[in-house]
């Protein structure tokens, strides 16, 4: 099929998956059984059904997968790849056998155990068999290749590129394959474009490049992307995989993170800075335990430490200390994999099956961790909070915050206070208006219709305010006031409001009494005659339990219409209505002044917080904790079942009788990562090293990036990656000079054609033939999209996440929330929200990292669903609809031209005979010489979204 065939009919798919992809998935199907199953069944099941119990109960073991698949007395426990056809399943939700029997699992543990069956029930656990156990050989364990050190040199006159090409054209020879061509220009700076900033080359950058005839054009163009901010923004997201990055935390109470961010900005400024990475590393262990030159390096080392707190928790946890020792886990297991390789948390509830690296290891560093602080308190009733930290900032805003936070405090108060002289005012009034019947009813309190206008401008009012019809007429406004008559008597009914010129002269006031009603017309233009705010409406004889109501209304008005209250006043003798409505006027007056004097402080209060300066900045980072001490080994990973204490310190196999820690300072969290970067410096530095390998050739020297213990895959070429970390050291832990010296191979340059004499030899490309074919990530697709409509905003984020509420969940019904994510979000991908559980539809199908855990190397997907999205989502869709746009204000929309720019931007190269052909006979059967613009349009942006789900455009060659 030609690559032009491939252009319309791109869901049609090419690639398939290698058998080191399948292996690394299983991997991760053992590293979940790690984590989640095998200690759940230690705990709740073993005691009962091991071959250590004292009596096997029903027949059934389940400390093997034999044991699981056999069964006991009522048959098999599981069926691999079908979850609800296991009695294991129905056992744990009480459906049938309830197990364990002290009590049903959470739901979310049930969960788990669901997931690993339906993913085949991955068991690395050997059959079961009574045996001493025999101990590490350490010795025999040290010979291992990953712990050896480093060479104490390298070949002399060769740079790292030379080396490089060097290095695999020997293995190339041994087997007597033959490496590719160089890939064509077109291809390279593609390629490259992509490889270094994540975005592609525009068309003069690619015809730039295509017509340079210098022999530094590829040197240049990569020192050019190599000084771009473009740069850390690509790799910083490369590290955040690695890191578990998230800005929320995911799991049973999915809370946001509203300060993760500043980490997130850290590591792209630390790959821009081209910070030195055995720095970068310890400053997100320990940075906020190292000294700092300068407040910007103080916030720097105190932000990186995020990278321990970003990791999913189960904050409902009500057993607070497994809650304790769970984040303790998960922080040693990322620190193993992020910078080691090796996956430490294997160890928690035995030695390690595979590497030596025994329990006593892992509570050596889980006496360290548990001494460092993540969380503080409670946000609400059992769920825990974490720890914010203060960061530094400048005198004049500490100033700043000190006065604010000493007025917020006063008027708070003030307020309290003043809430209670209000309260007590209307207490007092209401006893006087119960004793003497006399009821006045505010503005506030009646039944408005249409849109009426609060006001204070005429003083003397009652309440807190008046309301006017703003001389609107239409529709009709009305207000209605409603009194249940508590004693039977004669009332005089009285009308309240604020007269002035402008007002209406004939404004109807309706008195409603069961059948009957009566109306009054009053005159606004004249003061209220009732101390400037009452007017009597007359004497009205009512019974207990009567509803009377009141009715105002503009019908009819031309002037203002002004309403403030209605009161309903039991007569008396003369000489004691007098007496009594002036204690009232007095006691409404002090209900009136006290709210005047809450008000007034509620409004300073307000511009307060109106004119407040930016709150202090605050980190989502850890501190030691201030009893910081050393750990029991928990038997078999259970908390409350605790062993002997073990010293903190670090791995024997590296450090050997020097492992446990002498004095260490606080948490020892200090010493620690600094003993990565020295003692453990060659294991760190071949981690990283060969993450930038596979960023960079699609696959790792070590494939299982995250795994260089005994169950990950050997090397391919172990002595270059050797070289190659001890030159990292050398060039002092420089990403950016190793990244250069990659790309400038011919080795990262080859083309990607199959060569079937080489495939025969080495058909997984393990010894770099040819260069690697990779899909573009999710990023990349939807970045792309965002550069071809000219929507995209390039500047840094900062809070995405600031106005968010506690729990994600309740962000799609807050309507100031920045929640913009996914395909609709006009700033670079890297800079939206990753909330755990809550993946956009683009991230979801193309690949993006799992942020509940390290993700050195994004497994690979091919699915109908993928080209299904390109070809029917708004998004390719819009897009498409624009580069269309573009070209037609460009070319005018009857040139055929545009069809160069169309595949220069989205192929990286210019059309053949053979495309440009395939685009005519397309459009001609598409339009039929129809010559109406929109229908032209159409068709193009057909053609161009048919481009855009090609594999072409999806994977760079």
């Amino acid at each position: 099929m030609t690559q032009s065939l491939r252009l319309i009919f791109g869901f049609i798919l090419g690639s398939q998956l290698l058998s080191s992809s399948l292996l690394q998935a299983e991997q991760s199907e053992v590293e979940f059984f790690e984590k989640k199953i095998r200690p759940v069944l230690v705990k709740h099941c073993y005691e009962c059904h091991s071959v250590e119990a004292s009596a096997v109960k029903g027949g059934l073991l389940l400390d093997s997968r034999e044991g699981l698949l056999a069964g006991g007395d009522s048959g098999p426990s599981l069926v691999p790849g079908k979850s609800a056809e296991s009695t294991l399943i129905e056992s744990l939700k009480y459906e049938s056998y309830e197990m364990p029997p002290s009590g049903k699992l959470p739901e979310h543990v049930i969960r788990d155990f669901e997931q690993w069956i339906d993913t085949g029930a991955i068991d690395p656990r050997a059959p079961t068999q009574k045996q001493t156990q025999a101990g590490i050989d350490w010795e025999a364990a040290r010979q291992f290749w990953a712990y050896q050190p480093l060479p104490e040199s390298t070949p002399a006159g060769l740079s790292t590129t030379k080396l490089i090409d060097h290095s695999l054209q020997q293995e190339l020879d041994k087997v007597g394959a033959t490496s590719n061509p160089i890939a064509s220009p077109e291809q390279r700076v593609r390629r490259l474009y992509y490889d270094l900033t994540g975005l592609p080359p525009s068309p003069r950058q690619i015809m730039d490049f295509v017509n340079d005839p210098s022999a530094v054009r590829w040197e240049n163009t990569v020192e050019e992307l190599l000084a771009s901010k473009q740069f850390g923004e690509h790799w910083g997201r490369h590290w955040l995989d690695v890191v578990r990055y998230a800005d929320s935390n995911g799991n049973d109470f999915n809370a946001t993170y509203h300060n993760a961010w500043r980490y997130r900005n850290y590591v792209i400024e630390a790959f821009n800075n081209n910070k030195p990475f055995d720095q970068f590393l310890r400053e997100q262990i320990a940075g906020d335990l190292m000294p700092a030159k300068d407040p910007q390096e103080q916030y720097n080392h105190l932000v990186a430490t995020g990278f321990l707190m970003v990791g999913p928790k189960m904050l409902s946890e009500r057993d607070k200390e497994k809650l304790e020792f769970d984040i303790v886990d998960e922080q040693i297991d990322s620190i193993g994999k992020a910078f080691l390789g090796l996956s430490l948390g294997c160890a928690r509830c035995h030695d390690h099956k595979f590497d030596p690296i025994p329990t006593a290891d892992y509570y050596a560093l889980a006496g360290i961790f548990r001494s460092t602080q993540v969380l503080d308190g409670e946000s609400q009733k059992y769920v825990s909070d974490w720890v914010r930290r203060e960061l530094p900032t400048t005198k004049e805003h500490r100033e700043q915050l000190a006065f604010h936070n000493a007025e917020t405090k006063t008027l708070t108060a003030a307020i309290k206070a003043e809430e209670k002289a209000v309260s007590k005012a209307e207490q007092i009034l209401k006893e006087f208006q119960e004793g003497q019947d006399a009821y006045t009813i505010d503005n506030t309190k009646a039944k408005l219709t249409g849109n009426w206008t609060s006001s204070t401008y005429s003083k003397d009012f009652i309440g807190s305010d008046y309301i006017h019809d703003n001389k609107e007429k239409s529709p009709v406004k009305q207000a209605l006031f409603s009194m249940t008559i508590g004693k039977t008597g004669k009332y005089h009914v009285r009308f309240g409001y604020k007269g002035n010129s402008g007002r209406d002269e004939k404004v109807p006031v309706t008195i409603k009494h069961g059948e009957q009603e009566q109306t009054f017309y009053i005159d606004q233009t004249k003061p209220a005659p009732i101390r400037g705010q009452f007017i009597e409406l007359g004497e009205f004889e009512y019974a207990a339990g009567d509803v009377v109501e009141v009715l105002i209304s503009n019908e009819g008005t031309t002037g203002y219409v002004i309403v403030d209250a209605v009161q309903f006043l039991l007569h008396r003798e003369s000489s004691e209505e007098s007496l009594d409505a002036d204690r009232l006027a007095e006691l409404e007056k002090a209900v009136k002044a006290a709210k005047s004097a809450l008000k007034s402080s509620q409004d300073k209060l307000a511009e307060l917080k109106k004119n407040a300066p930016k709150p202090m900045p605050l980190a989502f980072a850890v501190k030691d904790r201030e009893d910081c001490s050393d750990c029991e080994i928990m038997i078999r990973g259970d908390h409350l079942n605790k062993g002997e204490v073990v010293s903190r310190g670090t791995l024997q196999i590296i450090s050997g009788e020097q492992a446990s820690l002498k004095n260490p300072t606080g948490s020892g969290r200090l010493e620690f990562a600094n003993w990565i970067t020295s003692d453990a410096a060659p294991l760190a530095s071949r981690v990283y090293v060969n993450r930038l390998w596979l960023y960079l050739f699609g696959e790792g020297i070590v494939r299982s990036v995250d795994n260089f213990g005994a169950l990950g895959i050997p090397p391919s070429h172990p002595e270059l990656l050797d070289a190659l970390a001890l030159r990292f050291q050398e060039s002092n832990w420089s990403t950016k000079d190793m990244v250069r010296a990659i790309v400038l191979t011919e080795a990262y340059q080859r083309s990607t054609e199959n060569n079937e004499e080489s495939y025969k030899l080495d058909p997984e490309n393990r010894l770099l033939w040819r260069s690697h074919r990779r899909p573009l990530t999710a990023e990349e697709i939807q970045d792309t999209f965002l550069v071809y409509r000219d929507s995209l905003d390039p500047s840094q984020a900062e809070s995405t996440v600031s106005q968010f509420g506690t729990l994600v969940v309740n962000n799609s019904s807050n309507s100031q929330s920045e929640t913009e994510q996914g395909a609709t979000a006009l700033k670079r991908t890297i800079y939206q929200p990753v909330l755990r559980s809550q993946l956009s539809e683009l991230a979801y199908l193309f690949d993006f990292a799992n942020p509940e855990m390290v993700v050195g190397k994004r497994p690979p997907t091919n699915v109908p669903a993928q080209a299904l999205f390109l070809m029917n989502n708004d998004l390719p869709r819009e897009t498409a609809s624009a580069l269309v746009s573009q070209m037609f204000e460009e070319h005018g929309t009857g040139s055929f031209t545009i069809l160069n720019d169309l595949y220069l931007k989205i192929f990286g190269r210019l059309p053949d005979k053979a495309d440009d052909q395939l685009a005519k006979n397309y459009l001609q059967t598409r339009l039929e010489d129809n010559a109406d613009p929109e229908e032209i349009k159409a068709a193009w942006t057909d053609y161009v979204q048919a481009m855009l789900a090609s594999t072409e455009f999806r994977y760079l060659d």
